[in-house]
């Protein structure tokens, strides 16, 4: 098989770089704990990559998320949940978890 297989369609292409984004999250978690670690403060290079990751961190979230509806089964009363509801309602998780997170950074930041 070519190297170049999954460049040919669009659904492999997206599978690929969806991947591929787990490279710079790690690269970017490895440097936050090194640096909590060595007890340091974040420097300006770790905020820049910081912005450039986080794209990376969204599609990967939004893709998996996107799934979860095809991976989770849940039934209630003996009835299988829609995907559809279970997709909506890991994307609820995820909103109100970044708001918390966002609220108590703004907190704490006071």
């Amino acid at each position: 098989m070519p190297g170049t297989w999954w460049t040919r369609n669009r659904r492999y292409f997206l599978y690929v770089v969806r991947e591929f984004t787990s490279l710079p999250l790690a690269i970017w978690l490895l440097w936050l704990l090194y640096a909590i670690w060595r007890g340091q403060t974040f420097s300006t290079a770790f905020a820049i990559f910081s912005i450039v990751a986080l794209p990376f961190a969204l599609y990967h979230s939004w893709t998996f998320l996107s799934l979860a509806g095809t991976i989770l089964h849940a039934k209630v009363l003996d009835r299988p949940i829609p995907s559809r509801l279970i997709v909506l309602s890991q994307f609820a998780i995820w909103a109100v978890a970044s708001i918390v997170i966002a609220a108590l950074l703004v907190w704490f930041a006071k």
